[in-house]
């Protein structure tokens, strides 16, 4: 049975909402009036529990760490070839190999706020502002008189712009620098990533304007937007929750297991490898990002692959 991608939607939605709240019985019973509705809809959720079953029930939700969501079902039959037919993904002769270093844990020499990699901080800034930084993330500070700046040197940040009622000649005008980007915030909540070829924009609430060449693009909530040298160019659809990272939790709709891995290993230190043979697998589901070893096991345990571990700092997700 095919699962649309509302329903898959909606089912990640309850998953993130239960482990949000730690489960209370009052998520735990709407969401299972949820589930009840339509059998699509229980479809969709059992697929969600297939990477997570082997570990916990659905009472020890707030505890799981990646839940695997198949686009199409079918009961008793395990072998790796049915796998990957219940996936509808092909294998391809060739791919990228998808090696990650990740970068060195050391603050640059002069940076006001820093994370090591798989770190996540939260600051509030002298004007009210909640500034959050993602793994191995640094950024500069810079409020004048007329103006307060942020200067995204590297990484993921989340931030949610103070009233900044304490200025005198009242509030200030806010921009967000990036190699890529001079982005003003609108009295709003958005995220910033620096990435190798551009700067990655999702509005949460309120309105961004990205400057650039000719008149600023107004960028609303729910809307994101890759800036490059060439322009702006809104994303329409993505596979990675662009601010689920704020809650500790990885968020991805569809993504290549190649995608997967390589966002998995920001969290973590040395390589971590995905064999070209299954880089093109799916997977849908919350992944929560305070153990990464943790959760490349529970994809070993529910997708035709295999883990392998030569050291710490060597990592490969393998055909079985």
């Amino acid at each position: 049975m095919s699962v649309p991608d509302g329903v898959l939607d909606q089912a990640i939605g309850w998953l993130v909402r239960i482990e949000s709240s730690g489960a209370t019985p009052e998520v735990l019973a709407a969401c299972q009036r949820w589930r009840q509705a339509d059998a699509l809809h229980e479809t969709a959720w059992q697929a969600l529990q297939k990477i997570d079953a082997p570990f916990q029930s659905l009472a020890a939700l707030p505890g799981s760490v990646a839940l695997d969501t198949l686009e199409r079902l079918n009961s008793g039959q395990r072998s790796r070839r049915q796998a990957l037919k219940l996936l509808g993904m092909g294998l391809l002769a060739s791919g990228v190999t998808g090696w990650s270093l990740r970068d060195s844990t050391l603050v640059p020499w002069g940076a006001d706020y820093a994370t090591g990699v798989g770190e996540r901080r939260q600051f509030l800034l002298a004007d009210g502002t909640r500034l959050q930084l993602n793994t191995a993330s640094t950024v500069d500070v810079q409020f004048s008189a007329q103006r307060r700046l942020i200067t995204l040197r590297r990484g993921e940040i989340f931030i949610d712009t103070g009233k900044d009622s304490a200025a005198p000649g009242g509030r200030r005008s806010f921009w967000v620098s990036s190699r890529h980007a001079q982005l003003q915030a609108i009295g709003t909540a958005f995220a910033v990533r620096d990435e190798p070829h551009g700067t990655r924009l999702r509005v949460e609430e309120g309105v961004v304007a990205i400057h650039g060449k000719g008149e600023p693009i107004q960028v609303a909530a729910g809307e994101q937007y890759l800036i490059d040298a060439s322009g702006s160019h809104r994303v329409e659809a993505s596979p990675l929750n662009a601010s689920a990272w704020t809650r500790g939790q990885l968020v991805a709709k569809r993504m290549r297991l190649h995608d997967l891995t390589a966002e998995l290993a920001r969290y973590r230190h040395g390589w971590l490898h995905c064999d070209p043979a299954v880089a093109q697998l799916e997977v849908s589901g919350v992944f929560q990002l305070d153990d990464i070893d943790r959760a490349l096991s529970a994809l070993g345990d529910s997708l035709p692959v295999r883990i392998e571990r030569f050291t710490p700092l060597w990592t490969r997700v393998l055909a079985r």
